[in-house]
């Protein structure tokens, strides 16, 4: 709705009832105390109510404000500690694992090209062994999704609709690459098989993932 459509309404509902008044009763300075005492209850009757509910409405309107206000100030945040998830997991990619080989390019040449059959069949010891020498890197991605994750929900919002998810969806790829985002995932995924065996788990949690979509598929 339009502010000059608001404001019509406004004027309409504050001087409607003066209009009736003065239409019904008409206006002047009356010699009687009483005539005076009925335009006072009359004005102080209407009034009192439609005032108390425009300061209502005001104040419903400031709340919403409000929300919307601090859960983009909390969408700000996230994507501020995205960066810095994404800036660490950079730094880590790039350590040498053996002979020049980066932990980028060991990741992407074991996990890159496997769907979800071959990495409920891998052995996992690897996995786990890796996680044990490079801890950070399951922690981090973890982090990044999650606030990626918080970023989409509020995105879907209706009152908060916009293109921030994408926006960060796409800086994701941008910072580590498609490859390397597919290979995190799904060394996520070969992390949660590797504690449930560990733990003796009946099944592991329904994960969706942001960059492999397709778990049939490489």
């Amino acid at each position: 709705m339009s502010r000059n459509i608001i404001f019509l309404i406004l004027a309409v509902v504050l001087v409607f009832p003066v209009a009736a008044y003065v239409y019904q009763f008409g206006l002047g300075f009356w010699k009687e105390s009483s005539e005076w005492a009925s335009l006072g209850g009359y004005i102080g009757g209407i009034y009192a109510p439609i005032l108390t509910l425009l300061t209502l409405s005001v104040l419903c309107v400031q709340i919403y404000l409000q929300v919307i206000q601090h859960r983009q100030n909390l969408v700000s945040i996230q994507e501020a500690q995205l960066t810095e998830y994404l800036n660490e997991l950079n730094f880590e990619l790039d350590k040498d694992v053996s002979d020049g080989v980066t932990l980028r390019t060991y990741f992407i040449n074991i996990l890159n090209t496997k769907n979800i059959d071959t990495i409920d069949e891998m052995d996992l010891s690897e996995v786990f062994e890796l996680n044990q020498n490079y801890h950070k890197l399951f922690s981090m991605w973890c982090g990044a999704m999650a606030c990626l994750k918080y970023i989409k929900t509020c995105s879907n919002l209706k009152s908060l609709e916009s293109t921030h998810y994408a926006i960060q969806k796409n800086k994701v790829i941008a910072y580590m690459g498609p490859q390397i985002c597919s290979s995190l995932d799904k060394y996520n995924y070969a992390m949660l098989l590797a504690v449930k065996e560990l733990t003796g788990q009946s099944s592991i949690d329904n994960i969706e993932y942001e960059f492999w979509l397709d778990r049939s598929q490489p």
